[in-house]
């Protein structure tokens, strides 16, 4: 790898990071540093919703009020650079523990289908897209597509 492979790699590595962190700190405003102003993002695999970024923070503002605690743990993150390119795609594993408000612990296995662009020299997610690996313990009452 050349210098500029491997400082792409890790800007994009710090980008997914930042969105865990700040899906954990529910500071869903940051998305907009982290994606393109036309991202598509799209929750479905797990019960959740598909759209823009605006749409995508009003949506997770309601959605994850009724778990007082929850983090994502990312790893395996693969990252494919197009040569000469300002676009990459990435495959980034998550491990999701959350707590209901009934204190009921519950785990989703998922991976994040990404492609990134670089603007103005910063790299940005354009589109992310879960897809299910698997869940435990899922309460009843919330769809995920559980087995």
């Amino acid at each position: 790898m050349d210098l500029t492979e491997i400082s792409d790699r890790l800007e994009i590595e710090k980008l997914v990071t930042d969105y865990a962190n700040a899906v954990d700190d529910r500071n869903f405003e940051k998305f907009n540093e982290l994606f393109t102003s036309d991202a598509f993002i799209d929750y479905t695999a797990v019960g959740g919703i598909s759209g823009n970024l605006p749409e995508i923070i009003t949506y997770l503002h309601k959605a994850l009020e009724p778990f007082p605690n929850y983090q994502h743990l990312i790893s395996n993150i693969a990252i494919d650079l197009e040569p000469n390119s300002n676009e990459a795609m990435g495959k980034v594993m998550c491990f999701n523990p959350m707590v209901n408000k009934q204190g009921q612990t519950f785990f989703l296995g998922l991976w994040y289908l990404d492609n990134y662009q670089k603007i103005n020299g910063a790299w940005k997610i354009k589109s992310r897209i879960e897809k299910r690996s698997w869940a435990h313990n899922v309460p009843n009452d919330i769809y995920t597509g559980s087995s």
